[in-house]
């Protein structure tokens, strides 16, 4: 009779022992399936949104920024001669410094808010079926901004017509935001070029200009953050 009890005991422990093996090995494979199968889906569903979302908030922060100034005039001044020929474009340090310095804490703040609000997909993503995709009800993933957002600026010129050149200046700003995934996080790296203003500029301009890559020194001789 004993014999039967401990057999039966140890029939139960074996059982035990092996439905845990099962759990264990089951949820291995869930694992598995979530970053191998279902993370990439969720990637590639969630990576432009969020790409979309970033450059929204730093449009928002520059706009914020630009307002109804004069921005051209603040950050560029121009000298000419008696001719009337541009002698020297020069970049005014202290306000493209101040300037910088607004969109970065803007748009810093807006990511903060955009980190709070998530990106929303269907709960259909995490079955790892393609057609499933962003179906059914949805399922907010966090984001979480990265770092520092970085800024440098960029100047073209464009001919229009005899001595009347068309400047424009553009700021890029460089994002970085956390997809907090079930199993990873993907950092998803965003790139906005704005044109924050343009003049039209009269009088012949120097070569060394038109390139623009003397200007761009100038700007960008401000701190990234």
């Amino acid at each position: 009779m004993e014999y039967y009890r401990k057999k039966r005991i140890l029939s139960a422990k074996k059982k035990l022992y092996i439905a845990l093996a099962i759990i264990f090995l089951v949820i291995i494979l869930i694992i598995i399936y979530l970053h191998c199968v279902v993370n990439p889906i969720l990637i590639d569903a969630t990576e432009a949104k969020v790409q979309s979302l970033t450059q929204q908030a730093v449009e928002s922060a520059v706009y914020d920024v630009i307002k109804d100034e004069n921005v051209y005039d603040n950050l560029i001044e121009i000298v000419k001669d008696s001719n009337n020929d541009v002698q020297m474009i020069t970049a005014n340090a202290y306000e493209i410094n101040l300037f910088s310095k607004e969109v970065l804490a803007s748009a810093q703040n807006n990511l903060n808010n955009l980190g709070n609000t998530g990106v929303e997909v269907g709960i259909g993503t995490f079955t790892g079926l393609t057609f499933l995709t962003d179906l059914g009800p949805k399922v907010k993933l966090k984001l979480a901004p990265i770092g520092t957002v970085y800024t440098t600026f960029r100047s073209e010129f464009t001919s229009a017509g005899i001595n009347n050149t068309l400047h424009k200046i553009y700021l890029l700003v460089k994002t970085d935001v956390n997809i907090i995934l079930p199993t990873d996080t993907k950092i998803v790296n965003t790139t906005t070029e704005i044109l924050i203003t343009e003049s039209m500029i009269v009088g012949k301009i120097p070569d060394t200009y038109l390139n623009s890559s003397q200007l761009d020194e100038m700007l960008n001789l401000v701190p990234k953050n």
